[in-house]
């Protein structure tokens, strides 16, 4: 109680000390107003999903995020063309497109089984499947539909397992000109 008092009283000596009106600001607990009653900092997040555990968790903590902010989420998940038909390096362009368009339909549906869990959440979510180099094609949906920030998930590969698979997290992070939130 004693330490409770001590510091109100030093709150309120350097509260006077700063306002030459010498308002009671006893009275006036409003003065500290809690985190929740700041500007808002985020109206638009993309959340980049693969289908792993690391961006269901950054979907996640993306719905919360946008659920605190007043926020819409985009999730996007881009099929890596290039990586698709160079494993398929002998196979026909109609088994490549064949392959492509499952590799789509599978996006499809991992993305609505993912939005359904957060259907009641009162988070507007759309869903973007595309097609491309998976950080240049972040990209650009982030700058084409003005997002303010990019959460996205990341394995935590290090060493040589990194050195060879590369980073999309780590590419999205070096490139962008907004906010990334990196989930583990």
């Amino acid at each position: 109680m004693l330490r409770k008092e001590v510091l109100d009283s030093i709150d309120q000596r350097i509260l006077r000390s700063l306002d030459p009106c010498g308002s009671d600001y006893s009275r006036h607990r409003w003065i500290f107003a809690s985190a929740r009653e700041t500007t808002l900092m985020f109206n638009h997040i993309l959340v980049a999903l693969d289908g792993s555990d690391c961006s269901h968790k950054a979907l996640h903590m993306a719905v919360q995020l946008a659920k605190e902010q007043g926020a819409r989420c985009t999730v996007c998940t881009v099929v890596d063309i290039v990586s698709a038909a160079t494993s398929m390096t002998f196979a026909t362009g109609d088994i490549v497109n064949e392959w492509i368009a499952t590799l789509n339909e599978d996006a499809r549906q991992i993305e609505s089984a993912a939005i359904a869990k957060y259907a009641d959440s009162g988070v507007a979510i759309d869903m973007k499947v595309l097609e491309g180099y998976p950080s240049s094609a972040l990209l650009d949906v982030a700058k084409d539909t003005t997002a303010d920030l990019i959460v996205m998930g990341s394995h935590g590969r290090t060493g040589l397992k990194r050195l060879w698979l590369g980073s999309v997290a780590e590419s999205v992070v070096r490139e962008a000109t907004l906010p990334v939130l990196i989930v583990r």
